[in-house]
């Protein structure tokens, strides 16, 4: 059992099976909580979860059946009822062949009902454990993203680069959610706020932080802040400074840095270059 001490607006997320519990009240022995889950989970409260109100509860989701299926279910059912009563009979008596003959039976009607359409849920896309050291960079500039890569590297930390959002959603779609996403609002093909929303109606991506870096404002790229939206708003011109500590403060620093390499004249920065860098970062 998990215990925990929890105050009004925490929350509790299970990235695995993508359930989040919002806080939204906690007073005098009392809490008022939300529950967000995906559709094919279930949710029970204790004070209606005996027996009968389970089975009031199957009734109800048997009874929205096309009446073919309702058919075949209650048959099953019935068959299964039958042979539970018969192998108790054969096993009081003492007639194990039978006995098991019958058991084998229950089974197979078992796995008949178990395989039926009826009880399936729809397959839910894979949601797995996000990298936390592992940071998602968009950003169409390859000046800016090289350098903030470069950066973020220096700090320890992975770096996926991506020069659109369209890139980053196909990758993402078969790899493993990152431990947070640094995005521009300004690119091509696919922009920031397309990104965020599209990422936001995954559930890969319901408990990645996201931050944006851009010069304009959450309500002129039509997002909200928070887990629904943008986490970090980032001006530009970017502080580093704020940036790194952003990033510290939402998913923790790396186990170890990288320490610093001595840059060659090959790897420098062409003094040519910097007029244009600093035109990304205005």
């Amino acid at each position: 059992m998990l215990v925990l001490s929890r105050r009004t607006k925490d929350k509790v997320s299970f990235p695995q099976v993508g359930v989040t519990v919002h806080f939204i009240r906690v007073q005098s022995g009392q809490v008022k909580i939300g529950i967000d889950a995906p559709r094919s989970i279930t949710i029970v409260r204790d004070e209606v979860s005996d027996g009968d109100a389970i089975a009031e509860m199957v009734r109800r989701q048997i009874a929205q059946l096309p009446q073919e299926t309702r058919h075949g279910i209650r048959n099953e059912l019935h068959e299964i009822t039958v042979g539970l009563h018969l192998y108790r009979e054969l096993v009081r008596a003492g007639i194990s062949d039978e006995a098991d003959e019958t058991f084998l039976a229950l089974q197979e009607s078992l796995k008949r009902l178990d395989a039926n359409e009826a009880f399936r849920r729809p397959d839910a896309p894979p949601v797995t454990d996000p990298d936390r050291e592992t940071i998602a960079l968009i950003e169409d500039s390859a000046n800016e993203r090289r350098m903030l890569a470069e950066l973020l590297q220096l700090k320890g930390y992975q770096v996926l680069e991506f020069s659109n959002g369209a890139g980053a959603l196909k990758y993402f779609n078969d790899n493993d959610a990152p431990g947070l996403v640094l995005v521009d609002m300004n690119m091509p093909e696919l922009d920031g706020r397309q990104t965020v929303t599209m990422m936001r109606q995954s559930e890969r991506f319901r408990d990645v932080p996201i931050f944006a870096v851009s010069g304009t404002s959450p309500e002129e790229n039509d997002l909200v802040m928070g887990r629904q939206g943008v986490d970090r708003w980032l001006p530009k011109p970017l502080s580093l400074e704020t940036l790194m500590n952003s990033i510290r403060q939402t998913i923790g620093a790396p186990d170890t840095e990288r320490p610093p390499r001595s840059l060659s004249n090959n790897s420098a920065l062409p003094l040519s270059r910097v007029p244009s860098v600093a035109a990304d970062l205005a």
